[in-house]
């Protein structure tokens, strides 16, 4: 996030952000969009919110795992680390909004 966006991101995958709601009325932000379905979103709408100059907090937070049979995560590799990835790869290549 920070190579991309060109700002100090402490953490653009973990934590806590918060920035006003009324950055969802900026019609630059398309939430309604067929490829922001699995973890898209979140990368997506802090991209705009970096790109756009909003004003936003990061909030750290720790995180606890339950022990689990099945590990960790619920994410699957490369497929769900892709969706995470993929708006800070096409939006600045000018493939999608």
């Amino acid at each position: 996030m920070s190579i991309v966006t060109l700002s100090n991101i402490t953490d653009g995958t973990n934590g806590a952000r918060v920035f006003k709601a009324s950055i969802l009325n900026d019609k630059r932000i398309n939430l309604k969009q067929d490829w922001l379905n699995r973890y898209e979103l979140e990368p997506y709408l802090y991209y705009y919110v970096i790109i756009l100059k909003y004003r936003f907090k990061e909030i750290p937070v720790t995180k606890y795992y339950p022990k689990k049979n099945i590990g960790y995560t619920k994410m699957i590799a490369f497929k769900d680390w892709w969706s995470i990835v993929r708006p800070l790869i096409l939006i600045p290549l000018g493939i999608k909004k």
